[in-house]
């Protein structure tokens, strides 16, 4: 089985400047034949542009220029379309949230002298705070009526998006906050920073005429309890079957395609038919009594990226957060990582972690799709299905499932420049990838690598089975540590053969308070 990934060599963004988001809208599609879906893309000049990938089960057949939202007045962090598909938001460096809806005719703008434009958007509601802060990350709330933001003023802050009014803003962190997320089930919002931490905020609503947000401190993820030398990771192995896809041949600052349509040449990523060992979250001690260190899970302020996208599951049963870091000695190397948190876990440690990546993770992005589980595998979260997620590295893209956490393919020397995002299309066979070297690649997930699509979709899920047994903030701290000790929770359950096993920790004892409080970051000017 095979990967087909390919890099879309047009002209996206005037003066070749970075790309530094993307997102695909929902849309229902044909079981088979060719496939559409739009995309937005957000980039350094200012702009937010519209674009038709038109895809079969095989490869992306071509990509199609559609418009350009011009009303931002410095470079574009974040879009994201609705859950619906209906709008689309964009966020900038100029501190505006913009939200934008279809026109159901072409509007020609006084000076735009673009004759390829195929749609028009219009301006339904612009959002911005006193600050005009830089805005790094937005996330929608499932019913759409409210977006949240991630801003470099260290402050996060949701907004109606009928009114455009700002709701609450909440001002916990000591750093940038460059990722946000909404839980699928409208209960949390989860925001992460510069300062190494992430913050989990329950969604309490005041009954009335208007619903009126009001999010409650939950947790803060900050640092654990790590037991030196006694953690067991698995790396990305040299036996992993990967290949290196390279990107054009031409040099890409100047030599572009400035073309509004695209094919695109493709190279295939290999994958092991028996999905062999990869970056594997294995969580145990070596020893009943190892010695403990005290350890931050997330890389600091120095880190050289704009986001730290975390993500919810499509189900709001997991949450992943990027940038993490982990090493089982204070003195040793860090170990790039992602951390798994459950939701009935979200005021406790992290139940697993994805290490082995050479650069650091800024993104996490999950199928909207469920897929079977596959017969005659022991699953490591206790779900009647599976899902698929993709984590983007500054270098890499490497795609898993649910069941194993084990990589199911990964995806190298992709583009010249660091990633910045990803999106999935409705159907789950297309993940698009941005890059600040301005181009944009496409990877296939075919059903061979994937498996079986469920026969139910996620918001049927979601609305059948609602949860009535929520966790409680009881405002305790507790640490992996603690968690990993034999009196405290059951022994980890092994997965698989000794050599690919995966251990899953249940987290069933309340733990004592802890100081966690962060240092304060020095500021750092935007690079």
């Amino acid at each position: 089985m095979s990967i087909e990934a390919a890099i879309h060599t047009l002209h996206w963004h005037d003066n070749n400047l970075p790309i530094y988001s993307l997102d695909i809208q929902r849309t229902s599609n044909p079981v088979t034949g060719t496939r559409s879906a739009r995309v937005a893309t957000g980039g350094g000049d200012n702009n937010v542009r519209i674009w038709r990938v038109n895809y079969t089960e095989t490869k992306v057949e071509s990509v199609e220029y559609l418009s350009s939202l011009t009303k931002h007045t410095q470079a574009v962090n974040c879009v994201r379309f609705n859950p619906s598909g209906d709008m689309l938001a964009s966020a900038s460096d100029d501190g505006t949230i913009m939200i934008w809806c279809l026109s159901d005719k072409i509007i020609k703008e006084f000076g735009n002298e673009d004759d390829d434009v195929k749609e028009s958007w219009y301006l339904e509601t612009s959002c911005r705070s006193s600050t005009l802060s830089e805005i790094y990350d937005i996330s929608w709330s499932p019913d759409s009526k409210y977006i949240c933001c991630g801003s470099m003023d260290n402050i996060t802050r949701i907004f109606s998006v009928a009114t455009g009014a700002m709701i609450k803003q909440i001002a916990e962190h000591n750093h940038y906050v460059q990722g946000v997320t909404w839980d699928p089930r409208n209960e949390y919002i989860c925001s992460q920073s510069a300062d190494r931490s992430v913050h989990i905020y329950k969604i309490v609503s005041e009954k009335g005429a208007d619903l009126v947000l009001s999010p409650t401190t939950f947790y803060k993820i900050i640092r654990a309890e790590l037991p030196s030398k006694s953690l067991t990771t698995e790396n990305l192995k040299e036996n992993t079957e990967s290949s290196n896809m390279d990107p054009p041949l031409q040099t890409p600052r100047h030599k572009r395609t400035h073309s509004n349509s695209s094919t695109s040449s493709s190279h295939s990523i290999a994958v092991s038919a028996t999905r062999s060992s990869s970056p594997l979250p294995a969580v145990m001690p070596a020893s009943p009594n190892p010695v403990y260190k005290s350890l931050q899970l997330y890389h600091n302020e120095t880190l050289q990226s704009f986001f730290r996208r975390l993500t919810f599951s499509p189900d709001g049963m997991l949450l992943f957060s990027s940038s993490g870091v982990f090493k089982t000695d204070a003195s040793e190397e860090n170990i790039n990582t992602v951390y798994i948190h459950t939701r009935f876990g979200l005021n406790k440690p992290p139940v697993a972690h994805l290490p082995g990546f050479k650069k650091p993770a800024i993104a996490i992005k999950f199928s909207p799709v469920l897929y079977k589980l596959l017969e005659n595998e022991k699953s490591v979260f206790k779900l009647d299905y599976r899902m698929v997620f993709a984590v983007a590295t500054q270098d890499s893209v490497v795609i898993y499932d649910t069941q194993r956490l084990k990589a199911l393919g990964i995806v190298t020397n992709i583009h010249y420049s660091v990633i910045t995002d990803l999106s999935w299309s409705s159907d789950g066979q297309i993940l698009m990838v941005s890059s600040a070297d301005g181009f944009v690649s496409s990877v296939n997930i075919t059903h061979s690598l994937v498996g079986e699509v469920e026969t139910y979709s996620v918001s049927e899920y979601l609305s059948k089975h609602k949860l009535t047994n929520a966790p409680a903030n009881t405002g305790q701290q507790s640490s992996i540590i603690d968690l990993l000790s034999t009196d405290a929770t059951p022994a980890p359950e092994s997965i698989g053969k000794p050599g690919d096993s995966v251990q899953v920790i249940d987290i069933t004892t309340p733990q004592p308070e802890r100081d966690t409080t962060p240092e304060p970051a020095p500021k750092r000017p935007k690079i």
